[in-house]
């Protein structure tokens, strides 16, 4: 079974605060960094990635304070970061993923990186992203069975958006996604059947209230 966490750090799109965790009683971790200057913003550690609305990436440590950002340019390029615990995943204009360098796949336009977990049970990594019709698939990579192509994992999510992965102790992967003010997780059932693979998550359980406007920073 999935072992449930809400111990995911956010940021507050209205006042760009990063707080530890969703919820009451959540510990603020950084000022600042707003949506139109910092478009997104990855965690390892003590370590904050930011990439900036003019494609520049910024990597400060802690405490985080916007202020120590460089000036924006006002030129936006587009790009996206997520932390993953292999290392740093950024999508570039032209859709490649690279993960710390190393090109992955290629996304199509529209697409938002998740993060990375073995959602096919191979024990190995698999690359998750949102499509623009509110559903998410998993590219596979090479070196497994079914590696080497992407699969459909559905887009029954019901009225939440999934906006990141989630790993149990057992290392499988869940979706975490936010709707209604809620934190929720869809947990992964522990099986993966290739021919049905929009079956491999558990019905959605909350984790956190009162997160209504956040992202999910990783």
């Amino acid at each position: 079974m999935h072992t449930l966490t809400a111990t995911v750090p956010i940021r507050d799109r209205r006042t760009g605060d990063l707080f530890d965790r969703p919820g009451p009683g959540a510990t603020r971790i950084g000022t600042g960094f707003l949506p139109g200057r910092v478009p997104a913003l990855a965690l390892t550690g003590d370590r904050l990635r930011c990439l900036l609305a003019d494609g520049a990436e910024v990597t400060l440590t802690a405490p985080f304070d916007a202020d120590r950002l460089p000036p924006a340019t006002g030129d936006t390029l587009p790009g996206q970061i997520v932390a993953t615990g292999g290392g740093l995943l950024r999508a570039g204009a032209d859709g490649r993923v690279r993960l710390d360098g190393t090109v992955l796949t290629r996304i199509k336009p529209g697409d938002t990186l998740l993060g990375m977990g073995d959602v096919t049970a191979t024990g190995r990594p698999d690359l998750l992203v949102r499509r623009p019709d509110g559903g998410v698939s998993a590219w596979e990579p090479p070196g497994t069975p079914g590696g080497g192509h992407w699969h459909d994992l559905g887009s029954s999510f019901g009225d939440t958006t999934v906006v990141a992965v989630t790993l149990s102790s057992e290392g499988l992967a869940g979706l975490l996604a936010l709707g209604g003010g809620l934190l929720t997780v869809y947990p992964h059932s522990g099986i993966f059947w290739p021919q049905d693979p929009a079956a491999t998550f558990l019905p959605p359980v909350p984790v956190a209230t009162g997160v209504a406007d956040v992202d999910v920073i990783g």
